[in-house]
């Protein structure tokens, strides 16, 4: 997979980043939403240097990850439900066709 170099700005500094060709718009849109909620939390009155804000904004990323990951499995585990009770519904409306 070819990689392109972009540059995107967060905490108003330039960074040039690699990125798989065909994902540079959404790597934009990515550092758009940082530097948005970089933004917010500045806003709140919250004192802490560019570091804390760093490490705070990922936690709050990766635990909204973990949440949907959450969301992604139940959605799974369900749908694998109704499948088998499909299947299940199938096999007796054959079996009684058949006997």
């Amino acid at each position: 997979m070819t990689r392109a170099a972009i540059d995107i700005v967060i905490l108003g500094r330039p960074y040039k980043v690699a990125c798989p060709a065909g994902q540079e718009d959404a790597l934009h849109r990515a550092a758009d939403m940082l530097n948005e909620r970089i933004r917010k939390f500045k806003e709140s009155g919250k004192s802490a240097t560019n570091e804390q804000i760093a490490i705070m904004l990922a936690l709050n990323v990766c635990h909204e990850l973990e949440l949907e990951k959450d969301k992604n499995h139940q959605y799974a585990d369900a749908m694998d439900k109704r499948i088998k009770m499909l299947q299940h519904t199938i096999e007796d409306a054959l079996a009684s066709k058949v006997g």
